[in-house]
């Protein structure tokens, strides 16, 4: 259902909102850097299987301690009393634990990741302990990666509770012992690839019925993406419990599918496996995977149960979307509610989908995401955020659709004026629609043309309030306050053509199926005439000078940045973050993708020219833009572009932000508060002085560009 915040208004197909949705808000401050750096990230939301109490975490930065900290509440909703039951370093996955009043997490207090319960009013207690803890994060000694904050130790990873509560999937790390050795071919170039040491690490997968002693089910390598990032997406049935492993080495793999009998304690391969891509699984009414896929011209959401497929009609959303999964399924298998994503308007909602054939959504203005609901799927919790929206939790209820304020989690954030912000569709020059979103400077005056910074990472600028893993460490905030429109501008979204879906999928897969040239025109090139689409467009509407546009974008949009500046004349600045593919120096790490892109390795003369014609170092020479990169890791695809935009003379620099130690690494998106902070503060100069000509005070990044040009020169 629609919910109009402002109005409450009522449409065709649509139920009456509560009002009270639209929270009251005296909008007295301005942002500041500080502001955004301590936004709360909402990670987890859980309610009680009988709707009275929530229990939701929240990501924050604790300044004192320059590290990220993890809080876990507790609100009983009718009281709206809110209880803060632990703090840690690092706290997830918070569930409700079936058919009992109590609660489950992934949480360190002290011995290591281990998995606790604890009830509304009581302290957390082990459920599993396992004290041969392995290191994970950016560190010499740690498995790699996973946690996006300082390095842990963990007992436990992932963990699942049957429909009834009665057994336990749950998997741990093993790390083998460290010994002196020969390694050849492959272990060579994977120990060339990383820059940290790091231990052989298995994931292991154990069931424990009721307390007694756990069953050792599978032991993987931890390259097995979908038994480490996603816990071998368990599914319970009646006398089994269904586990994944991944089943090809493409970025984007399938999963093969294993049942372990509770009889026989022995698993087998389920028949048919594999069947799907590593995503979690949505369940329809009658019990079936929900899926979404062209019928002719149109994208159908579909349900298959066995060999029979039910049609519920076209759709331009989206399920399973990792930013807010879930599916929730009546016990009578009435209906489905899934949590879906609209790319077309960037916003998080609910589906409702009938055993019937009727799809209802349930929506308000902004998103509604982190949802959780009790058993019988009848009434839930989400998270209402939105790009002016501060996180709030509402009560939804998926029989009408009536959508319902409880409390604001951020209450500092309902305090800062909102910014005029629009949502717009252009049109680029190869026809593909793409969404932005454009923030207005804070007062904005009719008639004045101003200076314009587009922001990138792909395709999630949607409706999330200060997400990081979009805006990343680009003060998006801070640059309006400072007179810049801000575009989070959209690549054309994929699922709109059957071709760019395909060129994504030879991406993904290198399965060949496009050509190498086309690859790159229906994804990073198109993505580049949006944005010219975008700038062409403000400024004929007078609201943007297209001489003074800047760009930015970490990881993917880092990719998009250095292919727009290297290919166009569009941008007089430009701040690419973490990145370094689509370089000749990162094809040892990308053989798969690069293939896909350019043909072949750099040496294959039939591919060699590809490289020349799109690679951007390999085009420095053509562009004029100023370059600041900004690296939680020295990536050698990074150095090679800072190395060859200095040789062309073009203004270059880049910065490498430390770890908490030597040892260690700052992560992809920046969870250290003082580099988040220096870093924006970096961005802020750099575009103030490229684009609006305010000088620096100090030698920072503005100094060391103009440094190594003369000393190219």
């Amino acid at each position: 259902m629609r919910l109009e915040i402002l109005a409450c208004c009522v449409a065709a197909f649509a139920v009456v909102a509560d009002c009270a949705l639209a929270s009251a808000r005296s909008p007295s401050g301005h942002w500041t850097i500080d502001d955004i750096v301590t936004i709360p990230e909402v990670i987890d939301v859980a309610l009680s299987s009988d709707g009275r109490s929530a229990a939701y975490l929240l990501r924050v930065a604790d300044i004192g301690k320059d590290r990220p900290d993890f809080e876990l509440h507790v609100l009983n909703i009718g009281t709206r009393r809110d209880r803060i039951v632990a703090r840690s370093v690092w706290i997830d996955r918070l569930r409700s634990v079936p058919a009992r009043s109590s609660w489950s997490m992934l949480a360190d207090f002290g011995k290591g990741v281990q998995l606790y319960e604890f009830e509304d009013d009581g302290p957390p207690h082990p459920v599993i302990e396992n004290p041969d803890t392995v290191l994970v994060g950016t560190a010499d000694g740690a498995e790699f990666g996973y946690t996006g904050t300082l390095p842990i130790r963990f007992g436990v990873t992932f963990y699942d509770w049957s429909p009834d509560g009665r057994r336990l999937f749950y998997s741990t790390l093993h790390a083998k012992v460290p010994k002196r050795q020969l390694i050849f071919d492959e272990d060579v170039v994977a120990a060339g690839v990383r820059r940290r040491w790091s231990p052989q690490v298995s994931v292991q997968f154990f069931l424990r019925e009721g307390t007694g002693t756990p069953y050792a089910i599978a032991e993987v390598a931890d390259t097995d993406v979908v038994a480490r990032a996603l816990g071998g997406l368990p599914v319970w049935g009646a006398g089994y419990v269904e586990y994944g492993l991944q089943a090809d080495e493409s970025s984007d793999p399938s999963v093969a599918r294993y049942r372990w009998s509770f009889d026989t304690h022995r698993a087998s391969r389920v028949s048919g496996s594999p069947d799907q891509a590593a995503r979690e699984i949505t369940i329809g009414p009658w019990g079936g995977r929900l899926a979404i896929e062209w019928q002719g011209s149109q994208r159908h959401l579909l349900e298959r149960v066995g060999s029979e497929v039910i049609d519920y009609g076209a759709t331009d959303l989206s399920i399973s979307d990792p930013r807010s999964p879930g599916s929730w399924r009546a016990p009578d298998g009435e209906f489905s509610v899934v949590a879906a994503r609209s790319p077309v308007d960037g916003r998080y909602s609910l589906l409702r989908v009938d055993r019937s054939g009727r799809q209802m959504p349930i929506e308000t203005r902004g998103s509604l995401r982190h949802c959780a609901f009790r058993s019988d799927a009848s009434t839930g919790i989400c998270v209402h955020e939105g790009l002016t929206q501060p996180p709030e939790l509402v009560a939804v209820s998926s029989r009408t659709g009536r959508i319902k304020r409880i409390r604001s989690i951020a209450a500092k954030y309902d305090q800062l004026q909102p910014f005029h912000v629009e949502k717009r569709t252009f049109v680029n020059a190869l026809g593909f629609k793409s969404l932005a979103f454009v923030i207005f400077p804070r007062g904005y005056k009719r008639g004045q043309k101003y200076p314009a910074i587009i922001i990138n990472h792909g395709g999630d600028a949607d409706e999330r309030f200060g997400s990081f893993d979009l805006q990343w460490s680009y003060p998006v905030q801070s640059l309006a306050e400072r007179g810049y429109v801000v575009i989070l501008a959209n690549e054309p979204y994929p699922s709109q053509s059957k071709m760019l879906e395909a060129a994504n999928r030879t991406w993904i897969s290198c399965n060949g199926e496009i050509p190498p040239s086309e690859v790159q025109r229906q994804i990073w090139l198109n993505a580049v005439e949006s944005f010219r689409a975008v700038i062409t467009t403000l400024a004929a509407e007078g609201l943007i000078d297209a001489d003074r546009v800047g760009i930015a974008g970490y990881s993917y949009g880092s990719q998009l940045t250095n292919v727009a500046i290297t290919q166009t004349g569009l941008f007089k600045a430009a701040s690419s973050g973490d990145g370094g593919y689509l370089e000749v120096a990162s094809y040892r790490n990308h053989i798969c993708g690069y293939r896909a892109i350019y043909g072949g390795p750099p040496n294959d003369p039939s591919a060699h020219r590809n490289y020349v014609a799109f690679a951007p170092a390999y085009r420095a020479k053509n562009s004029r833009t100023p370059l600041l990169q900004q690296m939680a890791e020295p990536h050698d695809g990074a150095v090679e572009l800072y190395q060859a935009m200095r040789a062309a003379g073009v203004p270059t620099t880049i910065t490498l932000y430390p770890g908490e130690a030597p040892s260690a690494d700052e992560t992809h998106v920046f969870h250290i508060p003082s580099n988040q902070r220096a870093a924006m503060e970096e961005n802020i100069e750099w575009f103030d002085f490229w684009l609006r000509g305010i000088r620096p005070s100090g030698s920072g990044s503005v100094a060391r560009a103009k440094v190594s040009t003369a000393n190219a020169q």
